[in-house]
């Protein structure tokens, strides 16, 4: 079942793309007003990111400290500690050794940069074809699924058609990896993030409905939402073209 008076993917003005007015103060107001229940806060970290405004990675001692006093006295609404790690396989152990350095209630882990090319820039995509590029992705989150133990969902799990020129894809096509990837998440008890941030480009939720259906075909239960917020008018954004979308898998 889907939470939808929960936004579990967020983020404040920690992440270099992110709003400079997205406080966590701001975000737990909005959050009230809409009638969430409750509010994850999922700040980018990437090691060895291919784009340089993510060169830097935040502070997450100073982020702790912050996080802490700007909810101390939080009732009202359940906020908590999350993060968003972006998966690259030589800096697997700086993954696995942060994530454990700190107390995260929620990790969701997402690729965003594959052969230290990055897919927002396009890079990624030069010289591949349609299929290459898309079969190369998904082995790329299989692989991140197999190799990190210490995550909840994996993130925004096909949004790879948002940065190249090829459109959106055939699930059937992707069948067989995309169907690997769903099964390892529910051997590893991990779930799928359903990413409203989708209908800005592909008029859909990330991953799409044919993905969602056979998770919970395959027995998948885990499931969580969330905006992938960059400023605080974001938060439940497009949650109600959600609702209709998947109406049928609600019943």
């Amino acid at each position: 079942m889907i939470n939808y008076l929960s936004d579990t993917h967020v983020h404040t003005h920690y992440s270099p793309d992110a709003d400079q007015d997205a406080t966590f103060s701001a975000y737990i107001k909005q959050a009230k007003k809409l009638g969430l229940k409750q509010i994850v806060f999922t700040d980018h970290v990437d090691f060895d990111a291919a784009h340089p405004l993510f060169k830097d990675t935040i502070n997450f001692d100073e982020y702790t400290k912050d996080f802490i006093e700007s909810t101390k006295d939080e009732t009202d609404i359940d906020v908590q500690l999350g993060v968003e790690i972006g998966y690259q396989r030589h800096v697997k152990v700086d993954i696995i050794e942060f994530l454990k350095k700190y107390p995260f209630q929620h990790v969701i882990m997402s690729i965003h940069y594959i052969e230290k090319k990055d897919l927002y820039t396009k890079e990624y995509f030069l010289n591949k074809t349609k299929e290459e590029a898309f079969s190369i992705y998904f082995e790329k989150v299989l692989e991140a699924i197999k190799t990190i133990d210490d995550f909840t969902v994996i993130g925004h799990l096909d949004y790879i058609p948002r940065y190249s020129d090829f459109g959106d894809y055939d699930y059937q096509v992707y069948k067989d990896v995309i169907d690997e990837i769903l099964l390892e998440l529910i051997k590893k008890n991990k779930g799928i993030e359903i990413n409203t941030s989708g209908y800005n480009y592909e008029k859909r939720q990330y991953p799409k409905k044919e993905v969602i259906e056979r998770f919970i075909e395959l027995g998948g239960r885990k499931m969580t939402l969330g905006s992938d917020a960059h400023k605080v008018s974001d938060l439940k954004r497009y949650y109600e073209q959600l609702k209709q979308t998947l109406k049928k898998e609600q019943r």
